[in-house]
């Protein structure tokens, strides 16, 4: 790693100085702690370190000097695609006895994290190895991933990016802004006071304007304004503008080898207008050519060379601009064609089949895999299965996941379960979730779970949910805590059961139902344990959110949606255990005045009943002078007339996943209004508010 080319590693160059490194020197940045404190663990154990960010906010160069920083013995290993990556782990696997150590280098992660590439396994064996995983990620790619993305996307869409997201759901990304901090441009301003100071860096901290220093050093806006200005002036370049234009279209349609100029001469046409004619006969092509491939700004061309003679690629930050441009204009049905032309044969036919398939084109995208697919790629054959499912929802589109969930990964077969899952075929999906569990995919053991759920099948879903749990799903964990009432076994009960729900009693001879006196004291101390067992948990975490792996008694067992609060929202947490032990202490039964007291009040009756069923000579320790009485630690009444609902369980649902969003479709649909956990000490507005000048009691 000490030795390693930046450039190579995908680092933007800059204007070039005579007698001056390639690149200015590095000023530090903000998120250079944090990637380091997590490269010093992941260099004992293993680990995926992500830097996400705009483009050119200088992911790359952090990553880069990070990683010769911390682990410059390591050695880098840094793979052009994702189909590529197999050989790397067979590598590394064979390279182990020697004890080299590794740095795999996944510059922009998406272009990994598709069938065949990056999954769970594949992680989990680097992990083994004790590979150090450094990657980063454009911010706009990163969101693709997330659940409100996920949601708002078409099915077949959603169900490819779930691939990757199963894999970034794993880790905390670090954060690197595009604008420079206050503290980094004090730190950019003391290396400019330095005797002899980068003068590139003394350019760019006096003119980069609304752009941030990385964007500026790489001159991206400026070469973005004069490829949208020059086909509108009189004296402009439309030739060299539309040549630059087919670069990016070919770029978008999934193109990243060089592009021939006879190629983009040819479909520069499609750009120009009947306007353009006059002055095109005043750009001859290989002006064009020339304009388009001219250094500007002492950084590059908007056409970039490459080793291939004759051959360009376009520069990135174009690419990027034009993806996110408001009116994102579709690519020519040429460019399409050349664009296939280009691929067939060269490797980026799957790459191009996809971009057909985002933009809505699945014909074409079926022309791409088909080919692949007969040759017995399984990666071609799995995105054919969604576009033959989109096209010919009638046909046996199935056939072809059934041969790559036999013979491929774990992640081909669980996508065919959810398809399957999405047609309500729900034996093949479970036979799929279970071919991909058993070769350890901890996501497919949770969906295994939840059909078991969605039939009822309770137990079997609590033994899928508790699998996944120990394989790392941090939803699955969610849902292996929700806290339930335990059951004594057959002749075990300490109290006699004197009431049932579906029981007909006369309302003027019956007492309204209450806590029995033994009842009320197990509960209080179960409250009084649990709020102890908080506050150490309290002090021990701070503000540091909870991890999949923190197998706590309290704040762990909470939903996942509050793992990330903070110290001061917990604390408060914590109160709704000594408001409700409170409540019992002037005799009365606990009553959840907010949705953080009924999860409290949940917990506690889980407690009291594990309590009765477990420890019997406790019980009796505690209830000693307390007289018996008819109902007893009858802990299932209890939940069932504690509560005005049980709506707050929901939130371990993992068919529910999403419902603590209002604009969620299960959230409407069962009517459970606002439970996002910041709303969780909102008081109901039918029972009496508590003290507001209260203090803590822990």
């Amino acid at each position: 790693m000490a030795d390693a080319n930046p450039l190579e590693l995908g680092v933007h160059r800059t204007s070039r100085l005579e007698g001056a490194p390639p690149l200015p020197a590095y000023v530090p940045r903000d998120a250079d702690e944090s990637v380091s404190a997590q490269l010093v663990k992941a260099k004992e154990k293993g680990g995926l370190v992500l830097l996400v960010g705009e483009s050119t906010a200088g992911k790359s160069r952090c990553a880069f000097e990070a990683v010769r920083r911390e682990v410059p013995d390591h050695w880098i290993i840094a793979p052009p695609a994702a189909s590529e990556l197999s050989p790397v782990l067979s590598h590394i696997s064979l390279a182990g006895s020697g004890r080299r150590k590794f740095v795999l280098w996944l510059d922009d992660l998406d272009r990994f994290l598709l069938p065949g590439g990056l999954d769970q396994g594949m992680l989990s064996t680097l992990l083994e190895q004790r590979v150090v995983v450094m990657a980063t990620m454009r911010a706009e790619a990163y969101g693709n991933y997330s659940e409100r993305a996920l949601r708002g996307a078409e099915t077949a869409v959603a169900s490819v990016r779930r691939l990757g997201s199963s894999v970034l759901n794993l880790i905390e990304p670090v954060l690197l802004g595009r604008q420079w901090s206050e503290a980094e441009m004090g730190r950019l301003r003391a290396h400019l006071a330095e005797p002899q100071p980068d003068t590139r860096l003394v350019d760019a901290a006096h003119h980069h304007g609304v752009h941030g220093i990385g964007e500026y050093l790489a001159a991206g806006p400026k070469l973005l304004a004069e490829f949208l200005t020059t086909r509108r002036q009189p004296k402009g370049h439309p030739r060299g503008a539309a040549l630059v234009q087919a670069a990016i279209d070919l770029a978008r349609a999934g193109i990243s080898t060089p592009l021939p100029a006879e190629t983009l001469l040819e479909l520069s046409t499609c750009y120009l207008t009947s306007g353009d004619a006059s002055r095109l006969r005043a750009e001859s092509p290989e002006q064009a050519l020339m304009w388009a491939t001219e250094i500007q700004f002492g950084v590059a061309g908007m056409l970039v060379a490459t080793e291939t003679a004759e051959a360009w690629r376009p520069f990135d930050y174009l690419v990027d601009a034009t993806a996110r441009a408001a009116e994102v204009a579709d690519i020519p049905d040429e460019v399409w064609e050349a664009a296939v032309a280009h691929a067939d044969g060269g490797g980026e036919l799957l790459a191009v089949g996809r971009s057909a398939f985002r933009f809505g084109r699945l014909a074409l995208a079926e022309r791409c895999f088909s080919p692949l697919a007969a040759r017995g790629n399984q990666a071609a054959m799995h995105d054919l299965g969604f576009v033959q499912r989109e096209r010919r929802p009638e046909r046996t589109w199935p056939s072809w996941y059934r041969t790559v969930s036999e013979t491929g990964t774990p992640l081909q077969a669980r996508a065919l379960g959810a398809l399957h899952d999405i047609e309500r075929r729900w034996d093949e999906a479970a036979a799929c979730y279970e071919r991909a569990a058993a070769q350890g995919d901890a996501l497919a053991m949770r969906l295994r779970g939840v059909i078991a759920q969605r039939h009822r099948q309770y137990d079997e879903a609590h033994e899928w949910y508790v699998r996944a749990a120990e394989g790392g799903d941090a939803v699955a964990i969610a849902c292996f805590n929700e806290p339930r009432i335990c059951q004594p076994e057959e002749g075990h009960e300490l109290g006699s059961k004197t009431w049932h729900p579906d029981a007909e009693w006369d309302e003027e001879e019956e007492e309204p139902w209450q806590m029995t006196a033994r009842t009320s004291r197990i509960l209080s101390c179960n409250l009084e344990i649990l709020a102890d067992m908080a506050h150490a948990e309290l002090n021990e975490l701070g503000d540091q959110p909870v991890s999949p792996d923190s197998f706590g008694v309290f704040f762990a067992c909470l939903p996942a949606s509050t793992w990330s609060q903070p110290r001061s929202w917990r604390r408060r947490m914590l109160r709704a255990l000594d408001d409700l032990n409170e409540d019992i202490a002037l005799g009365r039964a606990p009553e959840p005045r907010c949705a953080a007291e009924e999860l409290a009040l949940h917990f506690a009756l889980e407690s009291a009943s594990a309590m009765t069923c477990d420890q019997p000579e406790l019980v009796a320790e505690f209830t000693e002078g307390i007289p018996e009485q008819q109902g007893d630690y009858d802990w299932s009444v209890c939940s069932d007339l504690l509560f005005q609902d049980h709506d707050v369980l929901f939130l371990y649902d993992p068919i529910m996943r999403g419902l603590e969003h209002p604009d969620d479709p299960n959230n409407q649909r069962v009517g459970i209004g606002d439970p996002q956990s910041e709303r969780w000490f909102k008081e109901f507005g039918n029972v009496p508010p508590r003290d507001p000048t209260r203090g803590f009691v822990h």
